[in-house]
């Protein structure tokens, strides 16, 4: 029966945690079920999109320069040009990228 619930060779894991760690879980859980907690974690996700716009875009990750006060000086004049990169998709009018959604995802029925 294998072959009908999973492609796996090994079959499915199971993961039962001890009682302390377990009740943590369903704690973070409920806690990110809150109106709070999503408008910290709406701030913590527009955060990490500006960062890999600016790896993606304007290679960020990377210094051309040797020394901390050029490294300095490349990441002020990159930040500055994601700013103008997104000043200039405003003014244009062009859509914000869509988020991923991931296969599980996509197989919830649309609402």
């Amino acid at each position: 029966m294998r072959t009908s619930c999973t492609s796996s060779r090994t079959g499915r894991n199971l993961t039962l945690r001890p009682k302390t760690e377990h009740d943590i879980l369903q704690q973070a859980r409920i806690e990110q079920d809150t109106d709070q907690w999503r408008r910290r974690y709406g701030h913590r996700a527009g955060v990490e999109g500006t960062i890999a716009q600016g790896v993606q875009a304007f290679g960020l990750r990377r210094s051309r320069y040797r020394g901390l006060a050029k490294t300095r000086l490349q990441h002020h004049f990159t930040g500055a040009a994601v700013n103008l990169a997104r000043i200039d998709a405003w003014l244009a009018g062009r859509p914000l990228a869509k988020t991923r959604v991931s296969p599980f995802a996509a197989l919830r029925p649309a609402e």
